[in-house]
């Protein structure tokens, strides 16, 4: 049997290995740190999607994608972001875009992009997704006849007593 070790979660707790993995207690703490970093992830791509979350720059590292942004609310926080898809997160906050700028050029220097980075393959494929199924759900109805606007000279007078007639058909709150 193996002696008890520390967590690689830096928790402190002891956790035994039996076999090829983490006993079930540690495995459970570690997918819910995957989970917790997931979900950031997943708010700071919608916030960014959405337009909360500004993208001023952003570079590679050697590592993974690097980006400096601000929200656009209330608080005008600005965020150093660094990884990609289910790996994002923020790295620092400042309060003034000014100050984050600075900070991200002097690390980043001559790799420094404006703009956000472009799209990852997993991004790429999830809008491809999204739109495929969103065209999918919402067919739109085939379009009517389209009104035409002509000048009141070149309006033709048209069978009066037809239109009122139909117009008093379908509505029948009305009466001749």
């Amino acid at each position: 049997m193996a002696s008890p070790s520390r967590s690689p979660l830096g928790s402190g707790k002891p956790w035994t290995r039996s076999g090829p993995g983490p006993t079930t207690r540690c495995r459970g703490a570690l997918e819910s740190e995957i989970r917790e970093v997931s979900n950031e992830a997943q708010k700071l791509h919608d916030n960014t999607r959405n337009g909360q979350l500004l993208i001023h720059a952003h570079a590679h590292d050697g590592h993974a994608t690097v980006a400096v942004g601000t929200y656009l609310h209330r608080s005008g926080k600005s965020v150093h972001l660094h990884g990609e898809d289910h790996l994002r997160q923020i790295a620092d906050i400042f309060d003034s875009p000014a100050h984050a700028l600075l900070t991200f050029e002097k690390i980043q220097g001559a790799d420094m992009r404006r703009g956000p980075a472009s799209l990852t393959d997993t991004e790429r494929a999830a809008a491809e997704a999204r739109t495929a199924f969103g065209l999918a759900a919402a067919r739109p109805e085939a379009p009517g006849p389209k009104p035409e606007t002509v000048p009141a000279y070149l309006a033709d007078a048209g069978d009066h007593d037809a239109l009122l007639d139909n117009f008093c058909n379908t509505h029948s709150g009305w009466e001749k």
